[in-house]
């Protein structure tokens, strides 16, 4: 190539990384223990209904009426968790575009810029998870940075 074409469109980079992962099961608690025991836990009681819900929004996760405090003296009729239920999961890119521009044989310069969650893609926290409480079935926070972009130069001689 021509120097000023090899400038323009020559000595290229580019790299990217993809995170996609599906999230963890949901753990469910009382706000208070009821089972007056002195070990473990108490998990809510369940009605038998499937607490997926077709449209979750951050503001309703899943059917919060499924759940209920579990009465005096017992433990309540839930697993520690529902494999059905799980927390919003990450689908993150970030990506990266290096140049390099040589001046002589020992001195070129490197160009960088980099993107952290190119997409601007949310990573959301979990919803709550202990009934009865303002927070049940509503996710409150996000987990992630929104997109963050540098530039790099680097003089190499």
């Amino acid at each position: 190539m021509s120097p000023v074409l090899n400038a323009i469109v020559g000595q290229w980079q580019v790299n990217g990384i993809l995170t996609i992962s599906q999230g963890q099961p949901l753990r469910f608690t009382t706000p208070q223990n009821t089972s007056y025991s002195f070990g473990g836990g108490q998990t809510p009681d369940v009605n038998g209904q499937d607490p997926r819900i077709s449209n979750r929004t951050i503001d309703r996760w899943f059917d919060t009426s499924v759940f209920s405090q579990p009465k005096d003296f017992t433990f309540g009729n839930m697993a520690r968790s529902i494999a059905s239920l799980r927390n919003p999961g990450a689908r993150v890119l970030d990506f990266s575009v290096f140049k390099e521009f040589h001046f002589k044989e020992r001195a070129h310069i490197e160009l960088r810029g980099e993107a952290f969650n190119f997409t601007n893609t949310p990573l959301f926290g979990n919803p709550g998870t202990t009934i009865n409480t303002p927070t049940f079935g509503v996710v409150t926070s996000q987990e992630n940075a929104p997109r963050q972009v540098q530039l790099g130069l680097k003089i190499y001689f």
